[in-house]
């Protein structure tokens, strides 16, 4: 994982505080603001297309919700600011492959203690889910996955690394402005030589959404939110993190590491202004943050 990907998962986070991160994807400062504060409605719909909330569901979701951007503003976008003020002082200068995993940790840290603030609520909600609602959450898994195949899975590998240049290089010129021969060089060998397997990476997404689906099952089957029910959901956070798989978490963690160092290496190759661009984006989010955190 980049830098670039760090700030586009606090934004996100920022902007839907859930583990919607890919639901929206921002690059403008003055979006967060709209977004955020209008986070609870974009959350309450995006659940609402999986689960079909139904009848008393609704106003609970709501209400947790609410609580849930209450604590959030005052929580964790402080947390935000810092790891932003943190990124500002590494921009400058050359970084070390170590240097992108640390704040990719510090960012992971933060949101399982997201998580686990919304355990209660997500724990009562699925202890409320109906059999139809089950089927409701199959079929929008299913629509999922068609659209990750056709994107990852159907394309061959010339392809794919085409598809794969294009989201970085956008992704990198949000925050960079165009990349020069000197990092598209360096981008183009980062993935060229990647070890990023498609077919692995959707074996390991198959076997989260059978395990969400079957320990949803298992928690609605109780009928009430025990403190057992709570730590089945716990735990299908924790396999979420650290796939039973083995291979998958020998994968992932290679992946983990070559990103860093991937990312380290094309931020060395950047010019001063390109530099000076990246720092100037991050004391704008760093800005917005503290509005919203200043708002009641």
């Amino acid at each position: 994982m980049s830098f670039i990907l760090i700030l586009r998962r606090i934004i996100r986070h920022a902007s839907v505080w859930l583990a919607l991160a890919a639901l929206v994807s921002l690059s403008a400062c003055s979006t967060i603001k709209v977004v955020y504060n209008n986070s609870d409605d974009v959350i309450y719909w995006w659940l609402d297309s999986y689960a079909d909330l139904q009848d008393s569901q609704k106003q609970f979701t709501r209400d947790a919700l609410t609580d849930l951007q209450r604590w959030h503003r005052q929580q964790q976008l402080p947390e935000y600011v810092a790891l932003l003020k943190r990124m500002q002082t590494m921009v400058p200068n050359d970084i070390t492959p170590a240097q992108v995993c640390a704040v990719t940790e510090d960012m992971k840290s933060s949101f399982v203690t997201l998580l686990r603030f919304v355990e209660p609520a997500n724990t009562k909600l699925t202890s409320q889910l109906k059999p139809e609602q089950f089927v409701s959450i199959r079929k929008r898994f299913d629509k999922t996955n068609k659209t990750w195949k056709e994107d990852w899975l159907d394309p061959n590998a010339e392809d794919r690394l085409r598809y794969r240049t294009k989201l970085a290089t956008n992704r990198l010129e949000d925050f960079y402005g165009h990349l020069d021969k000197p990092q598209r060089d360096a981008l183009r060998k980062w993935l060229s030589e990647s070890i990023f397997d498609p077919k692995l990476s959707y074996a390991e997404r198959e076997r989260r959404q059978a395990d969400s689906l079957q320990t949803f099952q298992r928690i609605a089957q109780e009928g009430s939110a025990t403190a057992q029910a709570q730590a089945l959901l716990r735990g299908l956070t924790e396999r979420s993190f650290n796939s039973p798989n083995e291979r998958y978490r020998a994968y992932n963690r290679e992946l983990w590491n070559e990103n860093c160092e991937g990312f380290a290496k094309l931020h060395n190759s950047t010019t001063p202004a390109q530099r000076q661009r990246l720092a100037e984006a991050l004391r704008g989010y760093e800005a917005d943050f503290k509005s919203l955190m200043a708002q009641k």
